[in-house]
């Protein structure tokens, strides 16, 4: 007796994803992404542009409108005083020597200034309140001293 053998062909397995055969193609995934980083940031662009920056992000800048003879002037930033003259003014003075005096609430400070420091023009200074005066003196050769003065109040 000979036994039947039947043959069946292989039933096909149900699958829920396809499997994909070719590559990825990383050119057109970069194109693809650059094209969105592109649109997006248009898109956040025209967006911004209808809402105005706030003016306080600017520096404050307090100055006399006349000309003086040191040309202090006191810029406020994020929490720091920046004390500014023109050097070339104090230049002239043939100055040696200059002090600043920094009252800042109860506190005062001076700072010696030399002649190198007096031709940077420039002295920072991180406030402690928001009430800040600060005064220049500057000493010239013949002995005459020249003075200047500014207050900041509420600092950023």
């Amino acid at each position: 007796m000979v036994a039947a053998q039947f043959h069946h062909a292989p039933r096909p397995v149900a699958r829920s994803h396809k499997v994909y055969s070719e590559p990825i193609s990383w050119v057109r995934l970069l194109i693809t992404t650059a094209l969105f980083s592109i649109v997006t940031g248009a898109i956040l662009m025209g967006l911004d542009s209808r809402h105005p920056v706030a003016p306080a992000a600017a520096p404050v800048e307090t100055a006399s409108e006349d000309q003086s003879l040191l040309g202090l002037r006191v810029i406020t930033r994020k929490q720091q005083v920046e004390i500014r003259w023109d050097h070339n003014l104090v230049a002239a003075f043939k100055s040696g020597k200059g002090l600043i005096k920094i009252t800042d609430g109860d506190v005062t400070k001076l700072i010696p200034l030399d002649w190198r420091d007096l031709q940077d023009g420039y002295v920072a200074y991180a406030p402690l309140t928001s009430d800040v005066r600060v005064r220049l003196e500057v000493t010239a050769a013949d002995g005459t001293t020249f003075t200047e003065s500014a207050r900041v109040v509420a600092i950023p």
